[in-house]
């Protein structure tokens, strides 16, 4: 004797929702924290890192900054509420020879006296995927301004959230955030061709800068700068008051 046994679509839906609900919504982390936070980038976090990579005919050089600053906000729970500010100051590029260095700061290639900042905005996410409790992979949409250009960047990358511990205050307050992320930029993009006549790009630096970077944040608000010791300002001497005459 042959049963057969059917089950309804509701009788699924009552098996399946609780590991749904267990996991979470794909943009949601499992972290203590929720809501909107604020993320300062600061080196007592982690040790931030910007590397830049330029393999041409005749040269292969990497460009290092480990300077970096800003802040991003994140809700834990939505993902794709991300979004974030970084800046690197040009001076703090080194590629390895001081020579090159000045080079690069000069204006025939990134020019920092008129414009001292490359700027990275992110004003949206896509693509997020969660890989474990506390990290996703994502795409970052924005704008990168460099050479007094902007061009827009959809930037792979990951994101991991941590939240405070004894562990993790031995090094800074806060929750702290770390985003990894890779892509590339065009020079020419920024109008960024090097010295007129020269045929540098293509030979001995690449037009297609490939960059690497890792950066940390924490929701502590990091101190103020120091600020330079003032010399302490003298004033000029009193005149000496003329000897008053005696009267009648």
């Amino acid at each position: 004797m042959k049963f057969r046994v059917y089950v309804s679509a509701a009788a699924w839906a009552l098996v399946w929702v609780p590991t749904l609900v267990a996991q979470g919504p794909p943009t949601a982390l499992d972290v203590k924290a929720s809501a909107k936070k604020t993320f300062y980038i600061d080196n007592r976090a982690g040790n931030n890192q910007v590397s830049i990579f330029s393999q041409s005919t005749l040269e292969d050089f990497t460009t290092v900054c480990n300077r970096t600053s800003g802040q991003c906000e994140l809700d834990p729970k939505n993902l794709g509420s991300f979004r974030g500010r970084f800046s690197l100051r040009v001076e703090d590029l080194r590629t390895g020879i001081e020579l090159r260095d000045n080079h690069l700061r000069g204006p025939d290639w990134l020019d920092a006296a008129r414009f001292p900042e490359v700027v990275i905005e992110i004003t949206g996410v896509e693509e997020v995927k969660r890989t474990e409790g506390n990290s996703a992979t994502l795409k970052l949409l924005g704008t990168c301004t460099l050479h007094g250009k902007s061009s827009p960047l959809r930037i792979p990358g990951t994101l991991t959230y941590l939240d405070e511990t004894p562990v993790t205050m031995k090094r800074v307050k806060g929750d702290l955030l770390r985003i990894r992320a890779e892509f590339e930029i065009k020079l020419s993009d920024y109008g960024i061709t090097g010295p007129a006549g020269s045929d540098t790009i293509g030979l001995k630096v690449s037009d297609v800068q490939a960059i690497r970077t890792t950066v940390f944040g924490s929701t502590e608000v990091p101190p103020p700068p120091l600020q330079p010791d003032k010399e302490p300002t003298t004033s000029a001497p009193a005149k000496p008051k003329p000897p008053q005459r005696p009267g009648p």
